[in-house]
């Protein structure tokens, strides 16, 4: 005679579970129209025009995958994919506990890799630590004098902290390097201080506000847009139209030409 009450629990925790989904659903979707209502008059205030467009397609992710492993924005996934053809590096920055600027994708991993419980490294505690791999993590001193010795290589800047922190620590500090980076923005409202660095390009990264597609076509002042692999469906349109120029982010190396085969319209991909 239990069973009944049973099922019937059951099936009122799935409705509650779909429920809780679907309003989640309907908040980012709200969100996102309204960050895109928000930030529209920035790609208006604009002045200066689109660069030309980056020639390569393909974008060694967080340096690209080295001895198995990805995420780590080394020097030696760095040095590898640039002998393997690559020109364009996606990394990622964040702060150090007292305001020093590393390359790091997130202090949990980089813990891992440096054999150290998980938080937030000083300076001097991030460059004196050993990675139990041998790999070499790098600051951004460290990065701008890879890219001096590497003129023709780009790095797509990723950050998780405040990007206008560090799109200011860039203008202060990038000197003579500026025009190897291609600045991500999350938000419209980031353009001009982006512009204002002089990179090769600017590139409207969608994976923190989830523009809708309806704002990206009417987008004219960045250079490209960057978007998951799993939001493809929601801006293929624009793409097979050839409206703009789409990255997407990311796939393994062994799936890069099975990507652009079954996503029709995206010019290049973020590759682990």
């Amino acid at each position: 005679m239990r069973k009944p009450r049973r099922n019937a629990i059951s099936a009122a925790t799935l409705v509650i579970i779909l429920s809780a989904a679907a309003m989640w659903h309907y908040h980012v979707i709200v969100k996102a129209n309204m960050v895109a209502l928000l930030d529209f008059p920035y790609d208006r205030q604009m002045s200066s025009s689109p660069s030309s467009p980056v020639e390569p397609r393909l974008v060694a992710h967080a340096g690209g995958a080295v001895r198995g492993m990805t995420y780590t924005n080394s020097r030696e996934a760095l040095d590898e994919h640039y002998r393997e053809g690559y020109r364009l590096f996606e990394l990622d920055f964040h702060w150090t506990s007292d305001s020093r600027l590393v390359l790091v994708h997130d202090w949990g991993t980089t813990s891992m890799l440096l054999g150290k419980k998980p938080h937030v490294f000083s300076y001097d505690e991030f460059v004196s630590s050993k990675n139990r791999d041998n790999l070499h993590q790098l600051t951004f001193e460290d990065l701008r004098e890879w890219l001096r010795a590497h003129r023709d290589a780009f790095v797509v800047t990723d950050t998780k902290g405040s990007n206008i922190r560090f799109l200011r620590y860039l203008q202060a500090n990038g000197g003579d390097i500026r025009p190897q980076l291609i600045v991500q923005i999350y938000r419209m409202s980031e353009l001009e201080a982006a512009r204002q660095l002089g990179p090769r390009a600017v590139w409207l990264t969608v994976y923190r506000y989830a523009y809708p597609a309806w704002a990206l076509s009417r987008i004219s002042g960045v250079d490209a847009f960057v978007i998951p692999a799993a939001s493809y469906s929601r801006y293929r349109y624009l793409m097979v139209e050839e409206r703009a120029h789409f990255y997407v982010h990311s796939v393994p190396a062994q799936s890069v030409a099975e990507t652009f085969h079954r996503m029709a319209g995206v010019y290049g991909l973020y590759v682990d």
